[in-house]
């Protein structure tokens, strides 16, 4: 009730205040409006008056128009006359006429003049145009003339007089609108400071006592409840401070309470306050992170130990602004800094900072010290990105540059890619260690390196390959380099105390010639084209370097064709056997064929061995194929003369395979054939590696009865060392040999070849005879069987028997020759004698 009725008084006494003001405020615009409404009683009237002069003057001028236009018309009348005449009548009636108009306007300006003045000077033209209108029938046109001219000049005197009188009055007019709008203006004024003076009083009546309470009651709601209160004043304001010394001593009564209660709380409170701020003081200070957290107003409100360490000491309350002028929080302060990020220290260290935002407003950042996960992330990239043993970069890093390269057409034309390979490397890791080995990789590559620009990179691709992306102007700047690797790598490496030589085999590709070339640009070509550069360059010999033609990939494309149909040339049957006789050329004897295998492509046609069976050892087809080549010509060569011995070739890689003796014994049951009747053609390739397993699988074979044969016999590295080891059956003098018998050399490796095998034993036969100059430079050094083209070509099965049965009658014919003593002796046969008798037995043979 007491709120109510001190809302109600407060109520009286504002609208008594808005009452008086709006009275005034009608007042105000009762006198403007009713001062306006004067001012444009003025107006109307004074445009009225400068209307009715305006009348006048027009009528005037009209008067004066018409005497100038009948002044005109009597001049034009007399012209001619050249005495002085009187008016005809028809004269004097126009000009009674018009003498009657001019009288009337002048009379209509008359009336309506301001003046005295003008009034008189009107009635003056009147009375003498008058004049001249009754004495018309006495003038002559000479007098009229001059009297026209003399009312014309009256009349425009009083034109002159009326635009005054009009100009005078339209400004009095107006000054004294100007002077009743400025009277009025200045009563609307003291109006209003009537109105703000009647405001002030009231205000000034009312308002220091409301204020007076205002006051008592903001000191009550601030907790002071001793403040004087004496109700005085008009009635609401009596009533008003009342109400508040009663509100405040309740107040004062019941606060006394919740006082002492709060106080009992208190207590309770500040001991489990004190427990929760010494937890979270040690939570906070045994934090690995460092923390710091800013109040709304961006102020720094906390902070731990650990950001203390990180950053120096800091004082509460400091701006984050202030903050992020230190060198050390610059970065992390700044206002585009995000909600995660990492930040580097001036000392090295590595920062993880996480900023969140408060719900109340703030934000808080904790800081994670990464650095040595930092550096481990680091390192691990490194080492993803290079070779671990030679510190260059790997074949990751060289995609990513080639990428790079490709990427942008303009540095194509600059780029070149050298793939390198050691020439004799593996002969140093076997015979030395791989240390030494590893030591070797490692001098190479700072070699390599010393050789390249500083925007070339050199790679270790893997092994002893190395490849460098080059970047000038190509392809001379690829020569040169290439030039200077060789060179550098001519130079003995003394390893270990070792000194070591060897070679580097280099392929190019050029960069802009390589992606015009091949539809498939990119990265993976040039590097695919300088492998295939690298291969012809290695062709060419050690220290050796190729750029890449265009033909190089055809090879290779050629290649990837024979892979895939390899996989599929045995099961389709596109394999057959040809066989190449040996020849006793003394005894005029065949002792056997060498199986020799043959593919006949559907599409491509006869494709030689020397292309295929690289690829099938390379793949793993060579086992299934070597195997087939072996049960076909057993098979096939028991449907010859039981004398006759098949030769099969086994290549090294199926040496490998631990079930090759297995195989071979199980082909041999299957197939019938007397293991005597078999004989087994290896190169000493297959002795480089795993030599005593080696020997064991011969071993193996010589127990079964076959026969072993070493195939291109003096071609390899330890020959001599290897027929010590085993005792071969038989050694093929190779045809790069025979080929060329006139070279003293060549001629000198036949004679020690043939002299050591019959020393040991050893049965002889020389491969690729093709003259008769060949054999019989054999014959002389008594090298008794070959094998060779000028024999016989190798043929297929279906042609052995044939070719048989032609060479026993053509071997006949030197043995009708005996009966009749024609035979020659075997002295004979040494001179040259028997060059006549195979010459008829091998041209018989060769009709087959």
């Amino acid at each position: 009730m007491a709120r109510g009725s001190e809302t109600g008084f407060l109520m009286s006494i504002k609208l008594k205040i808005l009452l008086g003001c709006l009275a005034l405020t009608l007042v105000t615009m009762v006198v403007g409006i009713v001062a306006q409404h004067s001012q444009r009683a003025i107006g109307t009237l004074a445009a009225s008056i400068y209307d009715d002069a305006l009348v006048s003057t027009n009528s005037l001028r009209s008067a004066q128009n018409a005497m100038l236009q009948l002044d005109a018309t009597f001049q034009r009348d007399k012209a001619g006359e050249a005495a002085p005449t009187a008016l005809t009548p028809p004269q004097r009636e126009y000009l009674g006429a018009e003498l009657t108009a001019l009288i009337a306007d002048l009379s209509v300006a008359a009336q309506g003049s301001i003046s005295a003045e003008g009034r008189s000077a009107t009635e003056s033209i009147g009375r003498r145009l008058a004049r001249l209108q009754a004495s018309s029938g006495a003038l002559t046109g000479r007098l009229l003339l001059k009297e026209l001219g003399l009312a014309g000049e009256e009349v425009e005197a009083a034109v002159r007089v009326f635009a005054a009188d009009a100009y005078g009055v339209r400004r009095s007019v107006g000054n004294m609108v100007d002077a009743s709008i400025d009277r009025n203006y200045l009563a609307m004024a003291m109006a209003l400071l009537a109105a703000l003076a009647i405001c002030l009083a009231l205000s000034r009546t009312i308002v220091p006592a409301l204020t007076h309470a205002v006051s008592i009651a903001q000191s009550i709601a601030a907790g002071n409840f001793n403040n004087a209160i004496r109700p005085r004043g008009s009635r609401e304001i009596a009533e008003l401070m009342s109400a508040l010394a009663v509100m405040q001593n309740s107040i004062a009564r019941h606060f006394g309470e919740i006082e002492d209660d709060a106080a009992t709380q208190a207590d309770a409170y500040d001991s489990r306050i004190a427990v929760q701020n010494a937890r979270f003081e040690a939570a906070l200070n045994n934090m690995t992170q460092g923390l710091c957290m800013f109040d709304g107003r961006g102020r720094l409100a906390v902070v731990n130990r650990r950001f203390v360490e990180l950053f120096g000491t800091v004082t509460l309350g400091t701006p984050v602004s202030e903050l992020a002028r230190k060198p050390a929080l610059a970065g992390i302060f700044a206002t585009g800094a995000g909600s995660f990020f990492t930040q580097q220290m001036d000392d090295g260290k590595m920062l993880a900072v996480s900023r969140q935002g408060i719900a109340a407003g703030g934000h808080v950042y904790t800081f994670e010290d990464i650095t040595e996960r930092h550096n481990a992330s680091l390192r691990l990239n490194y080492l993803a990105n290079h070779c671990s043993l030679t510190d260059l970069p790997n074949r990751t890093r060289l995609a990513e540059r080639l990428q790079e390269i490709g990427a942008d057409p303009a540095l194509i034309s600059q780029t070149a890619v050298l793939c390198l390979d050691l020439d004799g490397f593996k002969t140093v890791n076997d015979t030395l260690g791989h240390l030494v080995g590893d030591m070797l990789l490692q001098a190479a590559g700072r070699r390599i390196r010393a050789c390249a620009g500083s925007e070339d990179l050199v790679a270790r691709t893997g092994g002893d390959e190395f490849a460098v992306v080059q970047m000038g102007e190509q392809p001379a700047s690829a020569e040169r380099m290439a030039a200077a690797i060789i060179a550098a790598m001519a130079e003995p490496f003394v390893i270990d105390h070792h000194r070591i030589a060897i070679g580097v085999s280099i392929g190019v590709a050029i960069g802009e010639s390589t992606v015009a070339d091949n539809p498939a640009s990119g990265s993976y070509v040039l590097l695919k084209s300088a492998d295939l550069a690298l291969h012809a360059a290695k062709a060419l010999g050690r220290n050796s370097y190729s750029f890449f033609e265009p033909a190089m990939d055809e090879r290779l494309q050629s290649r990837r064709r024979t892979e895939t149909d390899l996989a599929s040339a045995l099961e389709d049957g596109e394999f057959e056997l040809f066989y190449q006789p040996f020849v006793n050329v003394i005894q005029q004897t065949i002792s056997g064929f060498e199986a020799l295998i043959r593919w006949r492509h559907p599409q491509r046609g006869q494709i030689s061995p020397a292309e295929f069976i690289p690829i099938a050892e390379e793949v793993g087809q060579i086992a299934p194929i070597g195997l087939w080549v072996l049960e076909t010509a057993c098979r096939q060569a028991m449907h010859w003369p039981s004398p006759l011995s098949v030769s099969v070739n086994l290549s090294p890689v199926q040496f490998r395979e631990a079930t090759l003796f297995a195989d071979v014994r199980r082909i041999l049951k299957e197939t019938g054939l007397p293991p005597g009747r078999l004989q087994l053609e290896i190169t000493e390739s297959v002795l480089l590696h795993d030599t005593e397993s080696v020997l064991a699988v011969l071993r193996g074979f010589r127990k079964l009865g076959i026969r072993i044969s070493m195939d291109d016999f003096g071609t390899g590295y330890s020959s001599l060392g290897y027929l010590s080891r085993f005792p071969f059956d038989k050694v093929k003098i190779d045809q790069s040999f025979v080929r060329d018998l006139a070279k003293r050399e060549n001629l000198a490796v036949v004679r020690a070849v043939i002299g050591l095998s019959k020393a040991m034993g050893i049965g002889v036969i020389a491969e690729g005879v093709e003259t008769a100059e060949q054999r019989d430079l054999l014959l002389a050094e008594s090298c008794d069987e070959m094998q060779g083209y000028y024999f016989s070509k190798p043929r297929p099965v279906t042609e052995v028997a044939a070719f048989l049965e032609a060479f026993n009658a053509a071997a006949d014919m030197p043995r009708r020759r005996a009966a009749a003593d024609l035979v020659p002796t075997r002295s004979e046969a040494s001179s040259g004698d028997p060059r006549t008798a195979w010459s008829s037995v091998s041209e018989t043979a060769a009709l087959g």
